[in-house]
């Protein structure tokens, strides 16, 4: 398991996890057909969440294909399973998250970069030909990291730094006119990142599944 370090974290990260009550979503249009939401401090209690899943998950590296070979990535894969059966907030965000875009969350999954030199390269998810427009939803636990997308194939990038707690939703055209990293980072500290979407086949157990690339 890997060593877990200790940092700063805000008031509301810490406690009992829950999803705070009477949360806003600031919605923001990339362009005419892509969008993201964000949720600052959707989750109470993140930095304890951070905490049991760092010790309880199991961790696995992973590869994906880069310029036409499979790359080891720079950080660590997990499924969920049933993760929510001890860890009723993980249940709760996946409810709400189908309440509010209306759509059925069959893939949960989590990340963990180990420190600053983890990070994962300029990608858009690909989520079954049948997908239109995806919903992609990250909950960031843990170390504050920053989180960019641009326009697919380059462009000017629009940055935002995720605390622990916070919640993204990528939705519209996002997965197809648009890519998304988090570069490496000087002195950064653990985060875990837990993402949730639809997919038809259901990566739930498969750690390096061309699905299985959320940030």
């Amino acid at each position: 398991m890997p060593t877990l370090v200790h940092y700063q974290s805000n008031l509301f990260a810490q406690g009992q996890p829950s999803l705070r009550d009477q949360i806003e979503f600031h919605r923001i249009a990339l362009d005419e057909s892509s969008w993201i939401d964000l949720s600052p401090g959707w989750v109470q209690g993140a930095d304890d969440l951070f905490a049991s899943l760092h010790q309880e998950l199991e961790w696995h590296g992973g590869s994906r294909p880069m310029y036409g070979k499979l790359v080891q990535e720079p950080r660590l894969h997990a499924s969920l399973g049933d993760i929510d059966q001890r860890h009723p907030v993980i249940g709760a965000m996946k409810n709400s998250l189908i309440y509010r875009y209306g759509l059925g969350i069959t893939a949960g999954f989590a990340n963990l970069y180990r420190d600053g030199n983890d990070s994962v390269a300029w990608h858009a998810d690909r989520i079954g030909s049948d997908e239109v427009d995806p919903i992609v939803a990250i909950v960031s636990l843990g170390a504050p990291r920053r989180f960019a997308l641009r326009p697919m194939g380059g462009g000017s990038a629009e940055r935002f730094v995720l605390n622990s707690g916070d919640l993204l939703v990528m939705g519209g055209a996002c997965q197809h006119s648009w890519e998304h990293c988090v570069k490496p980072q000087a002195n950064a500290d653990p985060r875990i990142s837990l993402s949730f979407r639809h997919v038809e086949d259901n990566p739930y157990s498969a750690p390096g599944h061309r699905s299985f690339l959320a940030r």
